[in-house]
């Protein structure tokens, strides 16, 4: 019995230790084909670079883009960090179930190029979904309330992905993104990402509760080419209440740890360019801000947001 006990022993640990080497042997030739792949796109990237047709320019942008799409089909490119293409972002969902791939293509009329690849890591499989974007704006009549396929994206090159749920308990993810769209004007976007149970996904969604009357599915700011809006996901100390001190003659002021996407109060340079966002800049002395309550995204106008160690 008991060598009956040591021989299925024997068997079992074998099969294990086959079963693993086959496994690490298969990993290892998918990291190495997807290493070669990701040298093809380092050359293919420079050959962009020093294209001075715009024309040439998009050819190699599409062929970049296929090469890349068939390498993150294989097992291993979901973690693979791509550190030879650095103009290449990638953004990694907090729960490892979304990356986002995107990049742009300078053109010389003063455009850009986006292009984009979602890929999906489902919970209830270990084959990875992959879908390609395709940037369509011009085709976009009305982009802050429309709710986009991947086949007529808004295109952007994102840098943070946020996972939320709305009260009834379905994931999305909130992207922050920026849009080069010529040579006077730059956009700084939040756009949402929704994912349905066969893997298809979706652009906008309507959670931004009171920004404005339209019930927008993405907020775009539009502002001068020239300046930098900030727009960013942080931990802020936010002041939920002020108090005079008649004794010291100076306001107490009560705060509150929160996460929040803030950015800066874009206004026109002067009042007469109301609308024309090229003439739009950072205000400098006011921030706005997005807090994630009760399933969707809160509007705070002049935020009071200080270090959290601030008293």
């Amino acid at each position: 019995m008991r060598r009956t006990l040591f021989i299925y022993l024997l068997i079992g640990v074998t099969v294990f230790a086959l079963v693993f080497a086959l496994s690490t042997r298969l990993s290892a030739q998918n990291n190495q084909h997807i290493m070669e792949a990701e040298k093809e796109l380092q050359a293919l990237f420079d050959t962009i670079n020093i294209s001075i047709d715009d024309n040439e320019r998009v050819v190699w942008g599409n062929n970049f883009s296929e090469k890349l799409l068939r390498a993150l089909t294989l097992d291993g490119s979901f973690d693979y960090p791509f550190s030879l293409l650095p103009n290449l972002s990638k953004v990694t969902s907090s729960d490892e179930r979304v990356r986002i791939y995107t990049w742009n293509i300078p053109l010389h009329s003063g455009m850009n190029k986006f292009y984009g690849i979602v890929q999906l890591h489902p919970a209830t499989s270990d084959s990875l979904i992959v879908i390609d974007l395709t940037d369509q704006f011009e085709l976009i009549s009305h982009p802050t309330l429309e709710i986009l396929p991947p086949e007529k994206w808004y295109g952007a090159i994102y840098y943070q992905a946020i996972r939320q749920e709305t009260l009834h308990g379905q994931v999305f993810y909130t992207l922050l993104g920026w849009r080069g769209e010529n040579m006077l004007m730059t956009s700084r976007l939040i756009d949402i990402l929704t994912i349905s149970p066969s893997g298809g996904i979706l652009f906008g969604k309507m959670v931004f509760c009171d920004y404005d009357e339209n019930r927008p599915v993405r907020i775009i700011f539009h502002y001068n080419a020239n300046v930098t809006m900030s727009l960013r996901y942080e931990e802020q100390g936010m002041v939920t209440s002020k108090k005079w001190n008649s004794r010291r003659k100076e306001f107490t002021y009560t705060t509150e740890n929160a996460w929040l996407i803030v950015c800066d109060r874009l206004v026109p340079s002067n009042p007469e360019m109301e609308g024309q966002f090229e003439y739009y800049l950072p205000a400098g002395d006011v921030m706005d801000g997005f807090l994630f309550k009760e399933g969707c995204w809160k509007f705070i106008k002049e935020i009071d947001a200080r270090n959290p160690d601030e008293k």
